[in-house]
């Protein structure tokens, strides 16, 4: 229903008559465009009567039309030869409004001749091709032209990454991977060697779930402070590949230890333990806070934020690991993620989901940091309405407070919440001595 939905738009986009071609050229790219078997090319460009049938289109061939028998016109493979063979040339110049114009036309063209063509063979090559082509075009729509439609909470404009940069300067031919050389596999992801450029970079690849994502809107962000960037992405046909900056530092739960300080204060049920200092993690909630809001506002939500996703840069600053949202992959939530308690109730089904969600997960990582334990180890009893997180005494009142309102159950509750939920957040006691606007 979809890819119908796509090639019956009001208006078209770009030229639909591509620049002439030689006949005998487009012998072999009618062949090879839809696999059609030798013996056919063969006829093509040996018979010169039955090049008269194919005139439609050509303007170097003027001769008249020979009557055929029966209402089967060949003429249909040779124009959306000439249809898909541009669309393919835009395709790969990165002019996607023109490609998804000419992938239209040469799909309409395949449509309304296959269905007359006598040759069951041919038929059943084309019925092919017309699949392989409607899925590149649907790809070219979502990642490309879609824009949201209706009202979308918290954008004026909704959420499309066409609000950035030109999304032709991020999109890249999955080709332009084949020269670079994986050097490590780290946790997911892929640690490669360019060696066009001399750089390496972090590979993600995220599998593609056939579904379209059930009406959402591709949304990938830049400029987002303290996350990693997004270099490029490529396009597969079962997968999508995310190009990232490499962070050389890593996760910055493995760096914890140097900033970790004695904690004595538990109950006696606890062992001493070692916990950041508040300064730091200060420092670091801010960091995380703006780069959340940041997401928030471009309708992208984390879902199961939590130590993988932090990562420390050169400098000391935290940065997360990129999150975006596409319309071809479905969200599932990282299993430990949940089992630790960081995921927020309500995404497990227990509410609506919204921002409240990340807060829920800032809150828990926070107080790993500050207690040096993680939440479901302290939390024995489970999460529930009833549940009171324990904190220790060292703690100051501004951080117990801070923790408290980011991890109540019920999420219209929860600090962070609603509209304004993030201003909310920076104006609390903890984050007192942190001058936003100086952050950046």
């Amino acid at each position: 229903m979809y890819m119908v939905q796509i090639f019956s738009c009001s208006s078209d986009l770009g030229n639909p008559n591509p620049p002439d071609v030689r006949v005998p050229e487009l012998c072999s790219h009618v062949a090879g465009l839809l696999n059609l078997p030798q013996s056919s090319a063969s006829a093509m460009s040996g018979d010169r009567d039955l090049w008269c049938q194919y005139r439609i289109g050509f303007p170097r061939v003027t001769e008249p039309t020979a009557s055929l028998k029966g209402p089967f016109k060949r003429d249909y493979l040779v124009d959306a030869a000439k249809q898909l063979h541009v669309a393919q040339e835009r395709d790969a110049n990165e002019e996607y409004e023109a490609a998804f114009s000419h992938y239209k036309h040469g799909v309409e063209l395949l449509l309304s001749g296959v269905t007359v063509d006598p040759s069951r063979e041919r038929r059943e090559a084309v019925k092919r091709k017309i699949s392989q082509y409607l899925k590149r075009a649907e790809e070219i729509f979502n990642c490309h032209l879609q824009r949201p439609v209706g009202n979308v909470t918290g954008a004026a404009e909704g959420y499309s990454s066409l609000r950035f940069r030109p999304i032709r300067v991020l999109s890249a031919a999955v080709e332009n991977l084949k020269g670079c050389r994986v050097l490590e596999i780290i946790d997911k992801v892929q640690l490669v060697y360019d060696p066009t450029s001399r750089t390496r970079f972090i590979l993600k690849s995220l599998m593609k779930s056939g579904r379209c994502g059930h009406g959402a809107v591709t949304v990938i962000p830049q400029g987002v402070p303290f996350m990693v960037q997004l270099q490029k992405f490529y396009v597969g046909e079962d997968s999508l590949y995310l190009r990232l900056q490499h962070v050389a530092g890593g996760r910055l739960w493995g760096h914890l230890k140097k900033y970790q300080v004695p904690i004595n204060h538990w109950s006696s049920s606890h062992d001493p333990v070692q916990g950041v200092p508040e300064s730091q993690v200060r420092l670091w909630g801010a960091q995380l806070t703006l780069a959340l809001d940041s997401l928030h506002q471009e309708g992208v939500l984390c879902r199961d934020l939590n130590p993988r996703n932090v990562l420390l840069g050169d400098t000391g600053d935290v940065l997360l690991t990129y999150f975006g949202q596409w319309r071809e992959v479905d969200h599932v939530c990282c299993p430990e993620a949940v089992e630790q308690l960081y995921v927020a109730p309500e995404v497990l089904g227990v509410a609506a989901v919204d921002e409240a969600c990340d807060w829920w997960s800032l809150g828990v990582l926070l107080y790993e940091m500050m207690t040096g334990q993680p939440l479901y180890k302290t939390l024995m009893s489970g999460v529930s309405s009833q549940m009171e997180v324990p904190f220790p005494e060292q703690l100051s009142a501004d951080a117990v407070s801070l923790l408290k309102a980011l991890l109540i159950y019920d999420p219209e509750k929860r600090l962070g919440s609603g509209p304004g939920g993030a201003q909310r957040i920076k104006s609390h006691p903890f984050f007192s001595d942190i001058h936003w606007g100086k952050l950046f």
